[in-house]
């Protein structure tokens, strides 16, 4: 006898750079099929839905975006349309052969989102007042509706996502009566505040390891009490249900992608997102609370269920993947390279890691062989004082030492550059600066931004060991607020942010071939993958230090030119 299955969409909602398909929500799908074969799980990525409804209007002529929306965007109807065709390798393959079109489109493109995300954002604000649901919502709606689920998942990992989420949440509860559960990473540490912040959205929020949480609340009907992560109300109250991290991560299988369009995403080629391992390994950072999520542990997968894996997306012809681990050990890393080595898989990735001295030349020989075209390197700063302040346990001439070994073995340098940490000081800014220029022949781009004070972060446990002397809440979110500080010493927060923005121009010159693939990582990889030796480094064109120094020590350095010029 047949068994009737119950159907679980899980949704992915807009607005956000789509150019590989969303892990969380086929890892999901993997895991609960293989563990409750009466159920039918379903993926709708509503991002790339509501970006290819967009472009399809446009090329049809029947959905051209209006005039004020455009110059917000500060391109035509036209140029958007082009970028998009540019952004999914559509166009004369511009992204390879055209940098200066590419740079344009992925600008157009990084606008278009950004502009989006903000009409969708007042929308839901304005539903949550008055009941009146977005249009273009409710035709998200019709989409979830259509798969006939019997109960519905949220996955978000961008803070952007989350008023669209809630808004759909809402929605589906309240004129469905559908059970709505939510989760996703950028809900680890403000599921409580999210909840406070849209009552309604959902039924239950889960934390932490989504996969066993889940199977157990479809076989209790959704009911989240007892299930391990689960945060909702009761009797008027949040509850906070304990998390619970399995040790054995191989048991999370094989990520499931059924029903997503691999091709259909806004790049030239599929590039494939998996997680080998849960947490991080270092976990001393005093500014990140990203390894919390995976309850302050590191738990890898054995090297054959990696292997297994990745044997599996090849035999359907995905070669191109992103590692997307908090960190990569180094030990582990080498027995990585060794397994994708010993099983000659014919692959390309990046991965995420810490630069110290354990990266060998030999290691980097390895990682290269194995098929990794670039790492994105926690480096954070030049300057030795604020990076021991970080608690980053790197020494400034080892992570030089390593950039070169790395580009000298074929893996290019990312670096992720933070500017304006508690205490730092305009010239110890400057000496990130001088530290990139002295590297610049083996970085091949900068990820960068202004501290930001998280609440949950460990510099928090104690304010004072950072020359912190008074915090302040800055701005309300639904993950929490958003602290402002003042610091015994060192530059304010609006200097911080200046010195950064007189810094972006360098930080975008690094890349040998278009100022924007530090943004677009999967189109990076791509860019290695074909271009190889093509790439043109002698062509980056670097504005003069002397007009991204921070102002004080621009004066000092002018200062001292007269000086020497006079004598």
């Amino acid at each position: 006898m047949e068994v009737t299955k119950k159907t679980l969409v899980l949704v992915f909602p807009m607005v956000t750079i789509s150019t590989s398909p969303p892990l969380g929500i086929a890892m999901l799908k993997g895991y609960v099929e293989r563990q409750l074969p009466d159920w039918d799980i379903k993926l709708l990525d509503l991002n790339l839905w509501f970006l290819n409804k967009v472009f399809a209007g446009i090329a049809a002529g029947t959905g051209r975006l209006s005039e004020h929306i455009c110059k917000e965007i500060g391109a035509t109807n036209e140029e958007l349309l082009q970028a998009s065709k540019v952004m999914r390798g559509l166009d004369n393959d511009f992204l390879y052969s055209r940098p200066d079109i590419y740079s344009r489109s992925g600008d157009v493109f990084s606008k278009f989102c950004q502009v989006t995300t903000k009409m969708f954002t007042a929308e839901c604000a304005e539903y949550e007042r008055t009941q009146k649901f977005p249009p273009l919502l409710a035709d998200g709606i019709k989409e979830i509706l259509a798969l006939k689920p019997d109960c519905v998942g949220i996955s978000m990992i961008f803070s952007e996502q989350l008023p669209m989420g809630a808004a759909i949440g809402r929605f589906l509860r309240q004129r469905t009566l559908l059970k709505v559960f939510m989760g996703g990473s950028c809900l680890i540490e403000g599921a409580e505040h999210f909840l406070k912040w849209y009552p309604e959205s959902a039924d239950v929020i889960i934390v932490g390891d989504g996969e066993e949480p889940l199977r157990q609340l479809l076989v209790n009907d959704i009911n989240p009490k007892g299930i391990p992560g689960a945060v909702y109300w009761e009797s008027g109250k949040i509850v906070k249900e304990a998390p619970v991290f399995l040790k054995n991560v191989d048991q999370f299988g094989i990520p499931c992608f059924d029903g997503l369009d691999l091709y259909a995403y806004y790049s030239p080629e599929p590039v494939i997102p998996l997680l080998l391992s849960r947490g991080c390994y270092w976990r001393k950072c005093t500014f990140c609370v990203h390894y919390f999520s995976a309850g302050d542990t590191y738990r890898v997968r054995s090297l054959d269920s990696i292997i297994e894996v990745l044997k599996y997306f090849v035999s359907k012809g995905l070669r191109n993947f992103s590692f997307v681990d908090e960190m990569i050990a180094p030990g582990q890393f080498a027995r990585l390279a060794e397994g994708i080595k010993d099983a000659k898989l014919d692959i390309v990735y990046y991965a995420y890691s810490k630069p110290n001295k354990t990266f060998s030349p030999t290691v980097l020989k390895e990682i290269a062989e194995s098929g990794c075209k670039f790492l994105l390197w926690g480096v954070e700063s030049g300057n030795q004082r604020v990076l021991d302040l970080m608690g980053k346990g790197t020494k400034v001439e080892e992570v030089s030492e390593v950039m070169k070994n790395a580009h000298a073995a074929g893996v290019e340098n990312h670096l992720f550059i933070i500017g304006g940490f508690p205490t730092e000081t305009h010239e110890e800014f400057a000496d990130t600066l001088r530290f990139l220029m002295d590297n610049k022949d083996y970085i091949y781009a900068i990820n960068s931004g202004p501290f930001g004070l998280d609440a949950g972060a460990p510099i928090n446990k104690s304010p004072e060991k950072f020359g912190i002397v008074k915090t302040w809440v800055h701005t309300e979110t639904p993950l929490g607020a958003q602290l402002a500080y003042t610091c015994s010493s060192g530059v304010s927060m609006e200097e911080a942010w200046q010195n950064w923005v007189n810094a972006v121009p360098l930080f975008r010159a690094f890349h040998p071939h278009a100022n924007l693939v530090a943004y677009y990582r999967d189109h990076a990889l791509l860019i290695y993958k074909h271009m190889g030796s093509k790439l043109r480094p002698e062509l980056r064109n670097f504005p003069d230090i002397m007009e991204v120094l921070p102002a004080p020590l621009m004066q000092k350095a002018s200062a001292s030119h007269a000086v020497s010029h006079a004598v």
